[in-house]
């Protein structure tokens, strides 16, 4: 059973389009706690009323404001493409995890190139250039969960800055949501991040980082 503003939070909190408007200032109040009452009730297991809950919204809208924003606004530096790319998928094993090590001697590659690997719990990921895929299979020597290829990559060039500031990639990756499209892998470094997607929606979201 929770107090009925810490069911707020965490109503509130996993909603991000209701969480953006109580940071921002422009929730209706009145209309939004008759929508999560009964979601309200059932956190805190007691009947509570709509102006409990609209005193509630508001005492939590000026806690958000002392937070840092939800969405940062970001300076991108430069902004860099790469494609066709192809996502090669290997399960993990012992025999394949000895030949990391010599993957980046053994497959060739030019500035014009684009190659990661991710190495997870239970997979091993490498996207890289169409034109190196063939290099890459040799060289491990095995065969992959999945071959994707018709992909592109957006990189994006940030200050070191915002390194250290939160909700830096949400704010980022948070406009391809908005268009509904399909990321396969999103990479960060510490002044770079780089999302996968396909490659017919180049076109689509190149423009959403054109400042």
């Amino acid at each position: 059973m929770l107090k009925i503003q810490d069911a707020l939070r965490e109503i509130v909190h996993k909603d991000d389009e209701a969480l953006t408007a109580l940071s921002g200032g422009y929730m209706n109040l009145s209309a939004y706690a008759q929508h999560i009452q009964r979601s309200v009730e059932t956190l805190t297991k007691k009947d509570v009323g709509v102006p409990s809950i609209v005193v509630g919204l508001s005492r939590l809208r000026q806690e958000l404001k002392k937070a840092p924003p939800l969405i940062q606004k970001i300076e991108i530096r430069t902004i860099t493409t790469k494609s066709p790319l192809s996502e090669i998928v290997f399960e993990k094993n012992p025999k394949l995890l000895s030949r990391l090590s010599s993957l980046y001697e053994n497959v060739q590659t030019t500035n014009d190139d684009f190659l990661t690997m991710t190495l997870s719990t239970n997979e091993i990921t490498v996207i890289c250039s169409e034109r190196i895929k063939k290099a890459v299979l040799c060289h491990f020597k095995d065969t992959p969960v999945i071959i994707q290829d018709e992909l592109a990559a957006i990189g994006l060039s940030l200050d070191p800055k915002y390194y250290d500031m939160p909700n830096i990639t949400f704010s980022l990756i948070r406009r391809i949501a908005q268009k509904r499209i399909v990321l396969a892998e999103t990479i960060t470094t510490h002044t770079e991040i780089i999302f996968v997607f396909k490659q017919k929606n180049l076109a689509d979201i190149l423009p959403l980082f054109q400042n």
